[in-house]
């Protein structure tokens, strides 16, 4: 693959440099980067590389799939299309240009690799099917015929040549004699027509010859063959009349299709003709030899289902038999007569028949199960160390991306824990470099065998190591872990003919706290590991300045969660949200806020986490509960019976029973009704099928209570919790707002929310609605409710009821 000149074609400077220098990595030759259809155009006839990576969506008035169906048209070269999407619409309309690939960015090293294998392999194999079906065409090609009758008496000989409009015309007859028609013979098959005409001469009877005419350039001889008969009348003599064809055609089809035979008999790709039921017809011996399976016993198969371990879907089948698809390529598993896998890349190709019909399937493919295992030997070897098999500093780099981006997320906090051997190089020195790494391998072993295994374990080289330890809910669960590894790896370690013993010192940075980036955790990790080597060694040290702040604020924090409640710090506000069909203020969402005496307000972002932990949650939810009740209550009695009120549930309020019977007691003793609140709850409190909350769910149910899933698409989504259980809407996050005017990607995932809430029967509200634009896409998208800046701020309860009251609750001007 070293020899693989690309052509990068990609507006985004960023992805394409990435791109570029990942197919040098891999070991390509760019042969370019442009920009734009037209410059890929250009560069394309310029430099004839042997593949584009061409984006779909360009800058421009010509974009990725218009460059490419050009440049196919033109130059028959290969492409493999880029695209951040997946949706139907986008592929189908790549499907137009005859891409070899489609790849979703951003791309792996290991899929770019082996999608620009498998598309020279694939090209390869469509070129020579190409060749193959245009020689078969050719060989369809038809002769002229030309009508001749030589007067035996006379010596006259007259042809005449056929054409559509008049079948025998006066100006198409040639008159000559029999001795002028064989000198228009090559004088290689002279002789033999000459014998043909005059044994038919005189014997009576029908001859048939074939024959080259005479030409002055060898690349002007046409092929002729003529037949001819004898008819007596008598008196007047006897005369031969016959046709002549111009077999030139037949002759070099005949020519090919022997060629093609020897194609299809010696080509290395397994080929199979199926009829238009998809019965095998024939198969070539390299079918026979990649399946085992021979053309007696494929011939006995229903269909070539048969040979499949998961046959084509019947979407795909229809597609096929209705003509949609003409061609198809792809990866497929086939089962070989002795029971094993083949991982083969195959292409099926429809052979038109009459009226329109399939006459024929083409099928060919190789055997990629090579390739594949050695692109997994490669990925494995580019992310692992090759001593002890661990993640090695690229891989555990991007694991911690991905846990950080966690962390943002779902509020959740990651460990990250240093690992260096105390007094190794003491080891080497005295036991050698082999046993040496045999200690490691032991050591690497022993960390593995700690944690658990969704934690990363990574070798940064030498004797460090670095292990990411996710999802933790207090630093104590971290020392404990800390404290575990450093008592195994202070076993002794058994070596061939010694014991030895090794301790390490391990330095301990947590995210947030001690940081949001990869960067800043393994600085202060490594710091807190030269803390505890300066302590004494064989042991942890967490990064103590953070820590200690960390802590102060907690207990800082929690103390004033106490007083909070007591001294009436909290209060509501309530942010409108809004019915799109109607305009109007159909509901609100009802907020927590904590005005501190000193410090002012105080996030909820900050708070809510420590009142979980400290157990505050529970009466603080109860006084939202309370006073969200008391706030709606009034509303209903004064600006109608429709409005709403939702207030977010933790997760940790399920826990106990006695919290929902509370809740619809007081809902009971309020006289409103349970349809004038909503709970919303997010999808970690669904996943996983918690014990209890679907009962408790079910409850709420039968008072009225409505369900609202939070931040929906944001966590852990698994789409089976939306048919267990019984919810009412669904609330897109901002997250997925921000960007809807000017991302497709935002775009293309709320309409797919919202299409796929309706046909669930759920409702949809949109967040963070800030503009005018996302407003009109939302409303076009049909979604339910609204709420956002562009409506409304967060209001107290007065300042919303005066929204109510003015224009009947009416929005207005908001361009919604």
């Amino acid at each position: 693959m070293k020899n693989i000149r690309i052509l990068i074609v990609e507006d985004e400077r960023i992805i394409a440099m990435d791109l570029q220098l990942q197919l040098q990595a891999l070991g390509y030759s760019v042969c370019g980067v442009v920009a734009s259809g037209k410059l890929a155009i250009d560069k394309a006839r310029e430099q004839l590389p042997d593949l584009v990576l061409m984006d779909i969506h360009l800058e421009g008035p010509m974009d990725g799939v218009d460059a490419a169906r050009e440049i196919h048209q033109q130059l028959r070269i290969p492409i493999v299309f880029l695209s951040a999407y997946a949706e139907d619409a986008t592929l189908q309309r790549a499907e137009s240009a005859l891409p070899y690939g489609y790849l979703v960015k951003p791309v792996s090293p290991r899929e770019l690799h082996a999608t620009l294998q498998m598309t020279m392999v694939r090209f390869g194999i469509q070129r020579n099917t190409d060749i193959q079906v245009e020689r078969f065409c050719r060989a369809m090609e038809v002769g002229q015929l030309e009508v001749w009758e030589w007067n035996v008496e006379i010596d006259q000989m007259n042809v005449f040549s056929l054409n559509e409009e008049e079948l025998l015309s006066p100006n198409s007859v040639v008159c000559e004699s029999i001795r002028h028609f064989l000198q228009q013979i090559d004088s290689r098959d002279e002789s033999v027509v000459a014998e043909a005409i005059e044994r038919t001469r005189q014997d009576g009877g029908s001859f048939n010859v074939s024959f080259r005419t005479h030409a002055e350039d060898p690349a002007n001889v046409r092929w002729m063959e003529t037949h001819g008969k004898r008819f007596d009348e008598g008196a007047n003599g006897g005369r031969i009349i016959g046709v002549m064809q111009d077999v030139t055609g037949r002759r070099q089809t005949e020519e090919r299709l022997r060629q093609a035979v020897i194609v299809f008999d010696s080509t290395a790709e397994g080929i199979a003709i199926l009829d238009a039921e998809r019965k095998v017809i024939s198969v070539n011996p390299a079918f026979t030899q990649l399946t085992g399976y021979g053309i007696d016993e494929v011939e006995k198969w229903s269909n070539i289902d048969v040979i499949y371990q998961v046959p084509h879907s019947a979407t795909f089948l229809r597609q096929l038999r209705q003509g949609e698809r003409k061609l198809w390529q792809g990866n497929a598993s086939y089962q070989h007569k002795n029971g094993s896998m083949i991982n083969v890349w195959e292409s099926i190709s429809v052979v038109p028949g009459v009226d329109s019909t399939i006459g024929n399937y083409v099928l060919v493919f190789s055997d990629i199960s090579s390739v594949l295992a050695a692109q997994e030997q490669l990925d494995f070897l580019a992310k692992h160390d090759p001593l002890t098999n661990l993640c090695n500093r690229r891989m555990l780099y991007d694991r911690m991306e991905y846990e950080l981006s966690q962390v943002v997320r779902q509020n959740k906090m990651i460990a990250v824990l240093l690992i260096d051997l105390d007094h190794f190089k003491t080891i080497n020195d005295s036991l050698g470099h082999g046993l040496g790494d045999q200690v490691l391998a032991v050591v690497a072993q022993r960390l593995q065998d700690c944690m658990r295994a969704s934690d990363t374990v990574a070798r940064l080289g030498g004797d460090e190591f670095c292990i990411v330890f996710g999802d933790i809910d207090t630093p104590g669960s971290v020392d404990q872990v800390a404290q575990k590894l450093l008592a195994r790896l202070a076993e002794p370690v058994e070596l061939e003919k010694t014991t030895c013993y090794v301790t390490g010192s391990i330095g301990i940075a947590l995210s947030p706290a001690d940081g949001i980036t990869v960067e800043e955790l393994l600085r202060n990790a490594d710091q807190a590991m030269y803390g505890a080597k300066h302590a004494g060694r064989n042991r942890h040290c967490f990064f103590e300045p953070v820590m200690q702040r960390a802590s102060e604020v907690r207990l800082h924090i929690s103390s004033g969660l106490h007083q909070a409640l007591e001294q009436n710090q909290f209060y509501l506000v309530y942010q409108p949200i809004i019915e799109m069909a109607t305009r109007k203020v159909a509901k609100a969402e009802a907020l927590l806020r904590w005005r501190h005496p000193e410090h002012g307000d105080i996030e909820p972002s900050v708070f809510i986490p420590i009142a979980e932990d400290c157990g505050l949650i529970d009466e603080i939810s109860e006084w939202v509960f309370e006073e969200a009740l008391r706030s709606v209550g009034i509303w209903r009695q004064k600006h109608g019976k429709q409005l709403s009120v939702s207030i977010n549930v933790s997760a940790l309020h399920f826990r106990e029973a006695d919290n929902h019977q509370r809740w619809l007691d007081k809902l009971a003793s309020s006289g409103v009704p349970g349809d004038a609140l909503v709970l919303e709850i997010t999808e970690g409190l669904l996943l996983g099928t918690p014990v209890g909350v679907q009962e408790v769910l079910e409850r709420y149910h039968a008072a009225g209570i409505r369900i609202a899933l939070d931040d929906f698409g944001t966590g852990y989504s698994a789409l089976s919790y939306l048919k267990q259980y019984r919810l009412d809407y669904l609330k897109i996050d901002q997250s997925f707002i921000r960007q809807l005017a000017e991302d497709q990607r935002d775009l293309a995932l709320c309409e797919a929310i919202i299409v796929m809430a309706h046909k669930l029967g759920l409702e949809v509200i949109a967040e963070g609605v800030e503009t005018v634009e996302q407003a009109a896409i939302l409303r076009a998208s049909y979604c339910d409710y609204v709420q956002g800046y562009l409506y409304s701020v967060p209001l107290q309860m007065e300042q919303f009821t005066a929204l109510l009251q003015k224009n009947h609750g009416m929005i207005l001007g908001a361009g919604c």
